[in-house]
């Protein structure tokens, strides 16, 4: 079965939309590329691929979009229902799929629990405004340097065994959740120091 992986750039204060808004013009271009590395196959929105489907290069681009696009080489709009469908493709053997950027269909695959893995590129500029990615659900599993300040943090997503929101809260940035009930009320050391 393959996976379906979100590959986001995130400002250092947690904004994941519209990058062209708050990095440096000649770095956006640079950005999708490093998003796209490494993908055979990538799943676009409608915006994302109108903005930036020429910059993909040669890989195969699925299109989820409920209005005509206008069309790149290389480039598939899926019909139907976009739950069923994504659902069926996670399916069929191959390789894994990358979606870059449409925050608005990484919403949806969350909510679909169809999103196995989230990585952030994480740039050392604020955004100052914009949307957040709700991170609650994510495990990091790893977290590595890259060039020029930026982090990249690689998360896999972790669904609630039931679909209960009343006793469920966040556990802070880092994603996860915990029953109120549990919470210890004294503080523990996150990271112990050893001589």
């Amino acid at each position: 079965m393959r996976a379906i992986i979100a590959n986001l750039c995130m400002s250092e204060d947690g904004i994941v939309d519209r990058p062209e808004r708050w990095l440096p013009a000649p770095a956006v271009g640079g950005v999708i590329d490093d998003l796209a590395a490494g993908a055979n196959t990538v799943l676009l929105g409608r915006r994302t691929y109108e903005q930036y489907a020429g910059s993909l290069g040669s890989v195969r681009k699925l299109v989820i979009a409920s209005t005509p696009v206008a069309y790149q080489p290389r480039s598939e709009v899926l019909k139907g229902d976009p739950r069923r469908v994504l659902a069926a493709l996670k399916q069929v053997p191959g390789p894994d799929l990358h979606v870059i950027g449409s925050l608005g269909l990484i919403r949806s695959l969350l909510r679909w629990r169809l999103l196995d893995d989230v990585t952030l590129q994480i740039h050392p500029l604020r955004a100052g405004q914009g949307t957040a990615l709700d991170r609650r659900s994510f495990k990091l599993i790893s977290l590595c340097a890259g060039a020029s300040g930026t982090l990249e943090a690689t998360y896999k997503v972790h669904y609630a065994a039931t679909g209960a929101l009343s006793s469920v809260d966040s556990t802070g940035r880092w994603g996860g959740t915990r029953r109120t009930a549990t919470v210890p009320s004294t503080p523990r050391t996150a990271i112990k120091a050893h001589a």
